[in-house]
């Protein structure tokens, strides 16, 4: 879907897509709102990205933002009716502010649950730091169990519940970005492990609510989304895991433990998701081929690509360039 009007600022863009998908009494997507997903590509005077809406029934949606911007941008809304959302910040998050409360994270690998009634919400994303953010949105006006679940009334004007990003929510946010669904079948699997990320939300906050929100030193945080980093820029060629500690100034021990935490995988692993996540996107290009893909990420042996593709998205390789090339004719 385009944004017919050139938008001024990006919280002009922001606010034309919030307008366009964001549940209401009006517009309560009774029909679907005609279509199961929306796309938005960010402008690039503001940076790049997608914005993806997936419409999973009346009252339920999810989105998926990957966004990294030029100069930080920020956005300010109102949300006159009730409104709830599972945000999963999975990589760098926003500060953002709604009334007396704050939440100043850079960091991502939390999940937050907030409910806001007439209210004003105001958020700054950073520059240079590519944004990976998942938010399941309710109607609460359709999920009274839930609210009662949560404790939440109806009138209250705010609430906001935070704990970390467990390996289960993680393996499952991955799951929702990549999968080999399509039609009908892949609304019931988008629906159903949707559903599974709040059911594990609700059950971290029942057994652990108290649980503080971060376990790991500030500095030591910051060094771990440094190492990351290191490896976003070496994916082919990634330094080893006791040069990786050297170059952020961490100890080894640490960096494996805190990585682990942070972002639910090992920094192996890390790097191996990354690493197809970059040959799958390649894929999309009709020009290159699936040894090319596999060369450029840095698998020499194409065979252990393969597998390890197959294993991860559920089909070949070779099958995803193909099917992805003829779906775009």
């Amino acid at each position: 879907m385009k944004i017919h009007n050139s938008p001024s600022t990006f919280n002009d863009y922001y606010n034309q897509i919030a307008d366009s998908n964001f549940m209401n009494d009006e517009n309560d997507l009774t029909q679907a709102a005609l279509k199961h997903e929306h796309i938005y590509h960010i402008p690039e005077q503001w940076g790049s990205g997608v914005h993806r809406t997936h419409f999973l029934r009346k009252g339920f949606e999810l989105s998926h933002s990957k966004m990294l911007f030029h100069e930080p941008v920020q956005i300010t809304r109102r949300f006159g009716t009730p409104y709830l959302e599972l945000a999963l910040n999975i990589d760098y998050s926003a500060a953002w502010s709604v009334d007396g409360f704050r939440s100043e994270r850079e960091h991502g690998g939390h999940v937050q649950l907030i409910y806001m009634n007439d209210v004003k919400i105001h958020a700054e994303m950073p520059a240079s730091k590519g944004m990976n953010h998942m938010e399941l949105r309710f109607n609460p006006l359709l999920w009274g169990e839930l609210l009662q679940e949560l404790n939440i009334r109806l009138e209250q004007s705010f609430a906001c519940m935070e704990t970390l990003i467990t390996p289960d929510m993680r393996a499952i946010a991955q799951e929702l970005s990549s999968h080999p669904y399509q039609g009908i079948t892949r609304q019931f699997f988008l629906e159903s492990k949707a559903l599974e990320l709040i059911a594990l939300f609700l059950q971290e906050m029942r057994t652990s609510p108290s649980k503080p929100t971060m376990l790991i030193k500030p500095n030591d945080v910051q060094c771990i989304h440094e190492a990351r980093d290191i490896l976003l820029r070496t994916l082919v060629q990634p330094p080893s895991l006791v040069r990786l500690a050297q170059m952020v100034h961490i100890n080894e021990q640490k960096l494996k433990n805190g990585f682990k935490e942070l972002f639910g995988t090992t920094v192996f692993g890390f790097v191996r998701q990354q690493r197809l996540e970059k040959a799958k996107q390649l894929l999309e290009q009709e020009q290159i081929s699936v040894s090319e893909a596999s060369a450029i990420v840095g698998y020499s042996n194409f065979s252990h690509f393969a597998a390890l593709f197959r294993k991860t998205y559920g089909y070949n390789p070779s099958a995803y360039r193909k099917n992805n090339n003829l779906s775009s004719l």
